[in-house]
């Protein structure tokens, strides 16, 4: 996003300013993150997000990073042609707020125990100072219900066979290109408001926020300039029982893992390319 639109975004952002919390997802699933025919990062959104605290008066409550396990090797050209680049599968998320305090409660996304954790709270534990240098009190053996979640958020962006998906199909209506899963707006409505709160989408894309809203009974508004999308959106409140829409979500809480980092013997090595990959094979656009 050049610096044009960040400034034309100025009007929305001055009529967003009165909710108490904002969200910004940027990613490169809405395009413009990677510069257009180099293995560079653009900085639109960190100019964005300075603007918006410098220019706006908002606060950096904190940054959350989506990790979407599914997303396939992108940029390809970076990626998977030249290979001078890795994976490009986590999101930024930017949650602002108009003060330093805004409502909100991390026991409401507490995640389940890891193993390790059940086997500790089972046995007991002693308090001590570890290795590390931190002490550790004996309300560490507490069982509070779940595990606070870290700022890492471990989501697949799979829709193949969700009823978004089937509706579209049915209907013959194009889905949205960027869309995103239910749980991730779902996450941040239940830690942020309360039911009956208003949750407000400005690009409310396929509607995944507003089925996220009505599941959690929160009023919401999500506003689409693409009549198609908003007809495909539809499809998301076609269930006929709420709660089993909701126990449906609960059950696709899978882990996931991911490897340490791996160290390989140089002489296994092939030597790097002086040129950084500029002169490397390219596709034809």
């Amino acid at each position: 996003m050049p610096t044009s639109m960040c400034a034309g975004s100025n009007p929305l952002l001055a009529n967003l300013s009165g909710y108490s919390s904002l969200l910004g997802v940027w990613s490169s699933i809405s395009g413009g993150a990677w510069k257009k025919g180099l293995p560079v990062k653009s900085l639109y959104q960190y100019e964005l997000l300075i603007s918006l605290v410098k220019e706006f008066g908002f606060f950096l409550a904190q940054e959350f990073f989506w990790w979407n396990p599914a997303r396939l090797p992108t940029p390809a050209e970076w990626v998977t042609v030249r290979r001078i680049r890795v994976k490009d599968a986590v999101n930024t998320i930017w949650w602002l707020a108009k003060t330093p305090y805004p409502k909100a409660s991390n026991k409401r996304v507490l995640q389940p125990y890891s193993e390790s954790m059940r086997t500790l709270l089972k046995n007991g534990y002693k308090p001590k100072r570890r290795p590390s240098g931190h002490d550790i009190s004996d309300k560490f053996g507490r069982d509070n219900g779940g595990a606070i979640p870290p700022n890492l958020i471990a989501l697949a962006n799979t829709e193949s066979n969700s009823a978004y998906h089937r509706y579209c199909k049915e209907h013959g209506i194009p889905e949205h290109p960027a869309k995103y899963p239910v749980l991730l707006p779902a996450f941040f409505i239940q830690m942020l408001t309360d039911p009956g709160d208003m949750v407000v989408d400005p690009f409310g894309g396929s509607l995944a926020t507003g089925e996220a809203a009505e599941l959690l009974e929160r009023r919401w508004v999500c506003i689409e300039k693409d009549p198609e999308y908003i007809r495909g959106g539809l499809g998301r409140f076609e269930y006929a029982n709420p709660d089993e829409q909701r126990r449906l979500f609960s059950r696709q809480r899978d882990p996931y893992k991911i490897f340490a980092p791996n160290l390989i013997p140089t002489r296994s090595l092939e030597p790097l390319s002086e040129d950084g990959g500029s002169n490397g094979r390219r596709k034809k656009v």
